[in-house]
């Protein structure tokens, strides 16, 4: 009891350091008198995974009015905030920090922690208080799509407080959708995403502390790894037992749209907020059926692309890693084939010469 308690503590102190943005600067601001507040939330704001511009994607720099507009008392990213955060960082802060009038959060994805410039950042679990509410963001990353540690146990002093009756609702976010890896209906819709390799502890360890915290309130998990060929940049999909699973991100394309919660103390209103002006349906349409029925639509391939592919697949370090590779793997076949055909041919020869030296 006393070690929970403690942890409590411990976290409440964590979240109260936690609420002031490390990107822009701006505090978390509460809840009204009314108890309402409102979260934007999205992800993958580099846009697309061929963005070599340094800057975030054209939909996301062209929405910030809107995004300033809606008021929201937090913006929640799913991961993915860079492409590549030391060539990058400096271009967002003048882009996009600076002008930007929230608090941004960022559930860090496989893209932000790469180089240096994400390590002075607070590391996750972040946790940030909204009222009776709370904000969880995860490190998928970390552990390879295993919620572990520290991060398993601030979930379990979330139900220990849920148990006790000092909990609302949870709003859990992270890069990686954990919950659909090991899930036959959701897993394919999905494909090509990042994940596990060796599996996951999601339904084993994690989902039991999720059942007990949604006894008391709501729990939503928000994700923003869908991959490349996604068919819309929301996916929504409420469980038996008050879990939702939900996935947000953007791709700098014409389907680009940003998640909204309205939430009260009696309700979470959801609703879609497009990039480009582009109709939404209802949050609720996009869920596993439709998912399913839009998937698989393929992008008309343009062959005046091509020297453009060239040239960008050229300037890739990457590119040229795999190239160098391939030669030293080449080059080693090739001498090891040499070493061997040559013994093989002195065999040869020796067999066919004469114990006085003469070939027969």
């Amino acid at each position: 009891m006393r070690s929970s308690a403690w942890l409590s503590f411990v976290l409440a102190c964590s979240a109260a350091e936690a609420q002031v943005s490390p990107y822009t600067g701006r505090p978390v601001l509460p809840p009204d008198s009314s108890g309402h507040y409102r979260l934007l939330i999205g992800g993958h704001f580099h846009g697309e995974s061929t963005n070599a511009s340094g800057f975030p994607a054209a939909t996301i720099l062209a929405g910030i009015d809107a995004m300033n507009r809606t008021g929201a008392n937090a913006l929640l990213s799913t991961g993915d905030l860079f492409m590549e955060p030391d060539r990058d960082s400096a271009r967002y802060v003048t882009s996009f920090f600076t002008k930007l009038e929230l608090a941004l959060f960022n559930a860090p994805g496989n893209h932000d922690l790469e180089g240096d410039a994400y390590n002075h950042l607070p590391v996750a679990p972040q946790l940030l208080h909204m009222g009776r509410d709370r904000i969880l963001l995860l490190d998928t990353e970390r552990d390879d799509s295993r919620i572990l540690g520290d991060q398993l146990q601030m979930l379990a002093a979330l139900a220990t407080d849920a148990d006790a009756g000092r909990l609302g609702r949870v709003f859990i976010v992270s890069h990686r959708p954990v919950w659909a890896e090991e899930d036959p209906r959701y897993s394919p819709l999905f494909e090509g995403n990042t994940r596990s390799l060796a599996g996951t502890n999601y339904a084993s360890e994690v989902l039991p502390i999720l059942q007990r915290i949604a006894r008391n309130g709501n729990v939503y998990w928000i994700s923003g790894s869908m991959a490349g060929k996604a068919p819309a940049s929301i996916f929504f999909q409420p469980q038996p037992g008050g879990i939702t699973y939900i996935q947000c991100a953007v791709r700098d394309e014409l389907r680009d749209a940003l998640l909204v919660a309205d939430v009260s103390p009696l309700a979470v209103e959801w609703s879609a907020m497009s990039l480009t002006g582009m109709p939404m349906q209802d949050v609720t349409t996009y869920d596993a059926e439709w998912w399913a029925s839009h998937k698989g639509v393929q992008e008309t391939f343009h062959w005046r692309r091509i020297p453009y592919l060239v040239r960008k697949n050229l300037g890739y370090p990457a590119f040229w890693y795999g190239a160098a590779t391939a030669i030293l793997l080449m080059l080693l076949v090739f001498i090891l084939w040499r070493r061997s055909g040559g013994k093989g041919k002195a065999e040869r020869n020796g067999s066919a010469t004469s114990p006085t030296g003469l070939r027969q």
